[in-house]
C-alpha cells in the first residue's frame, strides 16, 4: 500500500472511509492477478471477508502508482455494466482490461498491531504461501500454517495500517 498518483495514503483512506460514510459504500481500484473478481465473489458470498491492508516489507516498498484514468462504470460479469453510485469520491488508476475495484462498507484506520504472514496461504494454491511482488500485492489468503515452508516470504510480521469488510457485490470489473 503505498501513495497513488501524487495522493498520499492517509488521504486516501481518508476519502474512502467519507464515501462510507456518504453512500455506504466505495470502491478500490486494484489489478492483481491473484484477486480476480469471480474468485474474490466466489469467497465472499458463502461468509463475511475482509481486506487487511498491510505495511511494505520496507519503507518506500510499494510502488506509487501514477496513473489516474477515472473510472465510470462497473460491472460484476463484464456483460451489464453501471454507473458508478453518485457521490463517492474518485476511482483511478489504469483503466486497462484487468481493472477491478474491490467494493467495501466498512473501513477502518484506527487499527494497531501486526499480522504473522507465515501463517496464511495463497487461496488459489493452498499448498503455497503467500507472495507479494510488485504489481501484485492485493492476494486472497487462506489461514494456513506457512512457518516451515521454504518459499515463504522473508518478513514475517507486517504492521496493518487498516481493515475494510466487502460488501455485496464484493469485487467488479471496471472501465
Amino acid at each position: 500500500m503505498g501513495d497513488h498518483a501524487g495522493e498520499g495514503v492517509d488521504v486516501i483512506f481518508n476519502r474512502k472511509i467519507a464515501d462510507i460514510e456518504g453512500t455506504g459504500k466505495t470502491f478500490w481500484l486494484m489489478k492483481s492477478p491473484k484477486a480476480r473478481p469471480v474468485q474474490v465473489q466466489d469467497i465472499c458470498k458463502p461468509t463475511p471477508a475482509y481486506t487487511i491492508f498491510v505495511e511494505p516489507a520496507t519503507k518506500g516498498g510499494a510502488r506509487p502508482t501514477i496513473r489516474d484514468e477515472a473510472a465510470r462504470e462497473y460491472s460484476v460479469d463484464k456483460k451489464i455494466w453501471y454507473r458508478l453510485p453518485e457521490g463517492i469520491s474518485s476511482v483511478t488508476g489504469k483503466l486497462d482490461s484487468g481493472a477491478a475495484a474491490l467494493v467495501f462498507d466498512m473501513m477502518t484506520t484506527t487499527v494497531s498491531g501486526t499480522i504473522d504472514l507465515w501463517r496464511y496461504g495463497d487461496f488459489s494454491v493452498e499448498e503455497k504461501p503467500l507472495k507479494f511482488i510488485l504489481g501484485c500485492s492485493t492476494v486472497c489468503a487462506i489461514q494456513k500454517d506457512m512457518s516451515s515452508h521454504p518459499e515463504r516470504m522473508k518478513s514475517r510480521y507486517r504492521g496493518i495500517v487498516a481493515v475494510a469488510k466487502l460488501a455485496e457485490p464484493y469485487c467488479v470489473w471496471l472501465r
